[in-house]
C-alpha cells in the first residue's frame, strides 16, 4: 500500500525554533476538562464530529500490525478507536473526561463486535498498569488536537514522554495530529498576548458557548516540542485539506478530502499529522 505520509528522514532539519502551570502530564487545565465535561455530556461533540476521518483512519489501519495492541489516548467517545477493533488483538481507550468516557462504554455496548475494548481512566496510572499487565502498544493515537489542549510546554513534554513510555520497544509509534497554525484561527492568534503559545477560542454547543484554550502547531514547533520529550517526526503530512466537522460530518466531502490529502503539503493542511518515534539518542535527562 503507497505510504499515506512522506517521509522525514531528518526530523532534526525541521526542529527550528516557534514562536500554564505545571500540569500533570496526562492532564488538560481544569477549565479545559470543565468545558469538555459539557461538550461530551450535551451530545454536542459526538453530533459534530460522528465519524472518524478516513484519511487518519486508513493510516492508523496501516501502522497497527495484524493482531497488534492499540493505545487510543484521549479517545472521547471511542469514534477511531471502534473503527479499529477488528484488526487489534488487544485495544485500550483513556480519557480524563468522565462524560467522554460514558459515552464511550455506551458506544462499545451497542458495537459489540471486535474485541473487548479496556477503559482506562481518569487515572492517568491505569496506562501504566495497562501496559506492565499486557506489554507497550504497538500504536499509540494521539489524534485530532488531544495533545494541543494541554495548557504549558512543560505539561505537554510530560505528556509526550507518558505516550512514549506506552510503546512497544523498537517498533512501537505514535500517531498524532495537531492544529496548523496556518489554516486556524488566525483571528484568535492576533489577539493573543505576545509570547503566548496558547490561543482561547469559542465553541457554541447545545446549552450555550464553552471556552477552550488551544495550542497551535506549525511542523518545526511541532518537531521542536516532540525533541524536547525525545521523540522525533517519522512522517508528517496534511490531516485533512477541509475542516473536520466536515470531513466528520458527510461521507463525501470525508472520501474527497481522503483522496487530496495525501497529496498536499503539511503546512496547507486543516491539521497536521505525523507518525512519531522515540529518538535514537534521547536528549539527556529525557525519559522515552
Amino acid at each position: 500500500m503507497r505510504d499515506p505520509l512522506p517521509r522525514n528522514p531528518d526530523p532534526a532539519a525541521d526542529a527550528t525554533p516557534d514562536a500554564a502551570h505545571h500540569t500533570h502530564p496526562a492532564r488538560q487545565s481544569a477549565s479545559n476538562l470543565l468545558q469538555y465535561e459539557h461538550y461530551f455530556s450535551s451530545g454536542s461533540y459526538d453530533r459534530r464530529y460522528p465519524a472518524p476521518n478516513a484519511r487518519m483512519l486508513r493510516l492508523a489501519r496501516t501502522l497497527l500490525p495484524p493482531a497488534g495492541h492499540l493505545i487510543d489516548f484521549g479517545c472521547g467517545s471511542g469514534r477511531y478507536l471502534l473503527a479499529l477493533r477488528e484488526r487489534a488483538r488487544l485495544v485500550a481507550g483513556f480519557d480524563i473526561c468522565h462524560a467522554a468516557l460514558g459515552c464511550l462504554r455506551h458506544n462499545v455496548m451497542a458495537h459489540p463486535r471486535g474485541v473487548p475494548v479496556h477503559i482506562l481512566g481518569p487515572d492517568p496510572e491505569s496506562l501504566e498498569r495497562h501496559v506492565a499487565h499486557h506489554g507497550g502498544a504497538d500504536l499509540v493515537l494521539c489524534l485530532f488536537g488531544v495533545l494541543s489542549h494541554v495548557e504549558g510546554r512543560r505539561a505537554r513534554r510530560e505528556m509526550l514522554r507518558r505516550l512514549a513510555g506506552l510503546l512497544r520497544p523498537g517498533t512501537g509509534r505514535i500517531l498524532l495530529s495537531v492544529p496548523n497554525r496556518h489554516r486556524r484561527f488566525r483571528r484568535e492568534q492576533r489577539l493573543a498576548e505576545p509570547g503566548t503559545e496558547e490561543i482561547r477560542y469559542l465553541r457554541q454547543v447545545e446549552g450555550g458557548t464553552i471556552e477552550l484554550s488551544y495550542r497551535l502547531f506549525d511542523p518545526e514547533s511541532l518537531a521542536e516540542e516532540l525533541a524536547e520529550a525525545g521523540l522525533e517526526i517519522e512522517r508528517i503530512g496534511a490531516e485533512s485539506l477541509l475542516p473536520e466537522a466536515q470531513v466528520a460530518g458527510s461521507r463525501h466531502l470525508r472520501g474527497l478530502d481522503a483522496r487530496i490529502a495525501p497529496h498536499i503539503p503539511a503546512r496547507f493542511g486543516y491539521g497536521l499529522a505525523a507518525v512519531v518515534r522515540p529518538c535514537a539518542t534521547a536528549p539527556e535527562g529525557t525519559a522515552t
